[in-house]
């Protein structure tokens, strides 16, 4: 019996880990803002809290212009806050978009346990888009959503089930869930071990989230947005979720979907890449607000 412990286990440790990483996955560390609009930017804010539909609580920030032209929800990426979306805060409010930035369940000051890579957090998203309605100064604005990453993704598939919202901007979201998970592995262990690894982590997180990863397809969801327009944001050096996704999200999102490939952009970098990336993000929104 001696001999077959070591083999044993080594079983047990080869199922150990990647139960440990899935569990990891579902529990990223919080990252919490750094500065405020106000202190980061010079811009005024107030605060926002709501509620989602399964009780979890939510905490945002409503940066308002001073004319508004439209309202512009912000959703970061996974194991982000609402402080890394900055970046486009700074330019959406030069032109003249309220912006309304707020954490995902189990990011930053917001409440819950557990992230879910997509599966609830449209949850989230749905509770900005309903605490928006509540507001009168708010509630008549053009609604736009944009998000990086998993916030792409998740405005994809809230946008595609909220009538009010009038155009999405997705930089660089994921079509289905499945890949990335992968591709993080890779990028922490390397490409063979990554890769080795992913079956089984995605197998165990499966189980933590009780169902599949598969689920999670916005590429299913896009074409209901129409003929509301989508842009698809998404750059050419992106290795977490890589610009397949864009093009599969491309040809499912049919003829209001307008895709622009950053070159030489990694993941979440196109914002900083592209000198035109907030000249062509508000002439989208611009465009969307005359279409009527």
């Amino acid at each position: 019996m001696r001999r077959y412990l070591p083999l044993v286990l080594s079983g047990a440790a080869a199922l150990a880990f990647p139960a440990a990483l899935a569990w990891v996955f579902l529990h990223p560390p919080r990252r919490r803002h750094a500065q405020t609009p106000r202190a980061g930017l010079g811009l005024d804010y107030t605060r926002a809290r709501f509620l989602a539909d399964d009780g979890v609580r939510l905490s945002g920030w409503l940066v308002p212009a001073a004319e508004p032209r439209g309202l512009v929800i912000l959703s970061h990426g996974y194991t982000g806050c609402r402080d890394t979306m900055f970046p486009y805060l700074r330019f959406l409010n030069a032109a003249n978009f309220s912006v309304l930035l707020y954490d995902f369940r189990a990011h930053g000051w917001s409440g819950g346990q557990q992230a879910t890579l997509g599966l609830t957090e449209p949850r989230d998203l749905q509770a900005a888009i309903r605490w928006v309605e509540t507001q009168p100064e708010l509630s008549s604005l053009p609604l736009f959503l944009m998000g990086e990453s998993m916030g792409a993704s998740v405005s994809l598939l809230v946008g595609a089930q909220e009538p009010s919202v009038r155009a999405v901007v997705a930089d660089c979201g994921f079509a289905r869930m499945d890949g990335p998970i992968q591709k993080r592995l890779e990028t922490l262990f390397g490409e063979p071990m990554g890769r080795a690894l992913a079956p089984a982590t995605q197998r165990f997180g499966e189980r933590l989230l009780g169902t599949s990863a598969l689920r999670i397809a916005p590429e299913e969801a896009i074409g209901k947005l129409a003929p509301r327009p989508v842009l698809i944001v998404h750059g050419t050096a992106d290795a977490l979720v890589t610009p397949d996704h864009a093009h599969r999200l491309y040809a499912a999102g049919g003829e209001s979907a307008t895709l622009w490939l950053v070159e030489g952009a990694g993941h979440t970098h196109s914002v900083q890449t592209a000198p035109d990336y907030a000249e062509r993000v508000v002439d989208f929104l611009e465009k969307s607000i005359t279409a009527d």
